[in-house]
């Protein structure tokens, strides 16, 4: 028995008092049935996309015509929203991703046959809790923790190819394993991956080694010969993933030996960055290898690292420093040029010229992580007035 929200009941008894039907469909059920509670309530209908909008109009509801074309309104309640989408049969797919067209039709059934996998291929009856139309035996493979597609894996597959990657991903998610003829057609048409976007890509990679299954999921991107069309240099990773900080850089990293050229990914800048900083090993040794006390190395990784420093000891299974890294951070030590207790206008003050001012402040910030005592406005001024004589 689903226990649905307000709102779901109330679009489907809308929907019924209009001589329509409407279900909650796809994950929202697998989730509800799992007992979980879902993100998000998606919806189908037999009602047109037109008919739809003037209905919920005229029952006071806002709407948002999101996507006419494939039969999908947004009806927004109470600053939540719900995304309602005729019955539909999709036409071919020549873009291995979008359908070119489709067709809206009166039955459930085939609404259902067009989706990816039998776990989000449910339908239930907002308006009667135990009321699940489930053709394709998604109850059946939760029961036994299957990720298998609906009908011909290869058709599913050649269809939109994002699946193949979704496949990967649910079965890391959901803790499930893939049906062998599902996981074979993946291997097969993995080749379909290069017409996918960069970011639809990435997005599916992100969910995956965020998962508490991270390390399964990668191993089956690799063994499927997948990975390599989300990046080709992805690699084993350099430590258990599971054991790394829940951040998608510091996951990332881990997979790549050396500095990566991640343009392929279209990632943001962001992330590029954090990425390309935590695969530094030239970076890491030179902080690492030198004579300094730990306690020194740890402000170096502070100061060079910023947040991500414990996550590049982690990434290379240096806990000892990692643990001194948090000690040293819960002192909230000087590691950035802003921290110093002197500014370029006290610098100036003393007579430094403008064009000296970066590099004598770096100067001090590299005496003041290997001795913090000497953060104090007057001992730095000294400092400089000794370092300008």
């Amino acid at each position: 028995m689903i226990k649905y929200p307000e709102n779901v009941i109330k679009i489907a008894k809308i929907l019924s008092e209009n001589g329509y039907k409407a279900y909650a469909v796809g994950g929202c059920i697998r989730d509800a049935l799992m007992g979980k509670m879902p993100a998000d309530w998606d919806m189908t209908t037999d009602c047109p996309p037109s008919k739809m909008l003037e209905i919920f109009e005229n029952s006071g509801l806002r709407t948002i015509p999101t996507g006419l074309k494939h039969g999908t309104v947004t009806v927004l309640i109470e600053n939540e929203a719900y995304e309602c989408t005729t019955f539909r049969i999709d036409g071919s797919y020549t873009d291995s991703r979008h359908p070119d067209s489709v067709t809206f039709t009166p039955e459930l059934s085939e609404d259902l046959r067009r989706r990816d996998f039998t776990v989000n291929a449910m339908a239930g009856d907002p308006l009667s809790s135990d009321d699940i139309t489930d053709i394709f035996g998604g109850q059946d493979d939760i029961e036994n923790k299957i990720i298998r597609a609906v009908g011909d894996p290869k058709k599913r597959f050649t269809e939109d190819a994002l699946r193949i990657l979704r496949a990967v991903r649910f079965a890391t998610t959901l803790d499930f394993s893939i049906d062998d003829e599902t996981k074979s057609a993946a291997k097969l048409l993995g080749s379909r991956l290069k017409d996918v976007s960069a970011e639809r890509k990435s997005v599916e990679l992100k969910k995956t080694l965020l998962s508490k299954n991270a390390d399964r999921g990668i191993s089956l991107l690799l063994d499927l010969d997948l990975a390599k069309y989300i990046h080709p240099s992805i690699s084993s990773p350099k430590t258990a993933i599971s054991s790394l900080p829940k951040s998608f850089s510091t996951r990332l990293a881990s997979l790549f030996h050396g500095v990566p050229n991640l343009s392929v990914m279209k990632l943001s800048n962001e992330i590029t960055s954090q990425v390309k900083l935590l695969c530094d090993d030239g970076l890491y040794a030179e902080i690492t290898n030198s004579s300094e006390h730990t306690d020194v190395k740890a402000r170096l990784m502070l100061s060079k690292y910023g947040e991500l420093a414990n996550d590049a000891a982690l990434l290379r299974e240096n806990h000892e420093l990692s643990a001194v890294i948090s000690a040293e951070r819960a002192k909230n030590p000087c590691v950035k040029i802003s921290d110093l207790a002197v500014s370029g206008n006290d610098l100036i003050s003393i007579g430094i010229t403008p064009k000296s001012i970066g590099s004598i402040m770096q100067k001090l910030l590299n005496l003041v992580i290997k001795n913090p005592s000497l953060n104090e406005k007057s001992k730095l001024l000294s400092i400089v007035a000794e370092i300008n004589e």
